[in-house]
C-alpha cells in the first residue's frame, strides 16, 4: 500500500528505529484525545479484556480501567512515564519502542490496542508499517485497535484521515468502523468455529 505522506521519508535506513518522541508533559497530564478514548472504550470493555495501551502518558487508560479487565499492558518511549505509571492490579508498563522490533515480542493477544497518536512521531514509513502489521499481528481474533480523529490527525510526520485508517485496516484484513464522532476502530474477524 502506498499512502502519500511527504514528511515522512520512506525508509530512515536505520533499524532499530529512531525514536524522536521526547515530551515528557504527558506523564503528569491527560490529552483531550486520550480522555476521549478512556471514556469511548468503556463500551468494548469485560472483565476478560486484554488490553494494550501505547505510549502510557500519565497511565490515565489504567487508572480508569485497570480494576475491571484481566490486564492492562502498556508501552511507552519515555521513561518519566514509566517511572510515573502506578502500582495497580492488573497493570504492567514497558519501555518499548512502538516502530522497534520489541512491539512483536508482547505477550499478546489482546483485545484492545489503545494508540491515540499512530503516525505523528513516526521515523519513516516503513517502520509505521511495521508497527500497524505488529498491531494486527498481536491482536486476538475479534480484537480491536483504536485510535482517536484528534491524534491520528495532529502535525508531524504522519498525518492520519480516515480514509488512510480505513486504508491500514484493509491492508491487513481488518475492518474499520467509527467507535464515537472521532473514535475509529480497527477490527480483526473473529475466527471461524471448526
Amino acid at each position: 500500500m502506498r499512502l502519500p505522506w511527504p514528511r515522512c521519508p520512506a525508509d530512515c535506513g536505520r533499524d532499530p528505529s529512531i525514536q524522536h518522541y521526547r515530551d515528557t508533559s504527558y506523564a503528569r497530564q491527560v490529552s483531550p484525545d486520550q480522555s476521549a478514548l478512556d471514556e469511548a472504550i468503556t463500551s468494548l470493555l469485560g472483565p476478560s479484556t486484554r488490553m494494550l495501551h501505547v505510549g502510557i502518558g500519565s497511565s490515565s487508560l489504567a487508572r480508569r480501567h485497570a480494576a475491571a479487565v484481566a490486564h492492562i499492558h502498556g508501552i511507552t518511549v519515555v521513561i518519566e512515564e514509566i517511572d510515573l505509571a502506578p502500582a495497580l492490579p492488573n497493570y504492567r508498563a514497558w519501555l518499548v519502542d512502538k516502530h522497534g522490533p520489541e512491539l512483536r515480542a508482547l505477550p499478546g493477544p489482546y483485545d484492545l490496542v489503545v494508540d491515540n497518536n499512530p503516525g505523528t512521531y513516526a521515523c519513516c514509513r516503513r517502520h509505521f508499517e511495521a508497527m500497524f502489521d505488529a498491531y494486527a499481528a498481536l491482536l486476538a481474533p475479534g480484537g480491536r485497535i483504536v485510535t482517536h480523529a484528534r491524534g491520528a490527525g495532529w502535525e508531524g510526520a504522519i498525518r492520519l484521515r480516515y480514509r488512510h485508517w480505513v486504508s491500514l485496516g484493509r491492508a491487513r484484513g481488518l475492518s474499520a468502523a467509527r467507535l464515537s464522532t472521532e473514535g475509529w476502530v480497527l477490527v480483526a474477524e473473529p475466527r471461524p468455529l471448526r
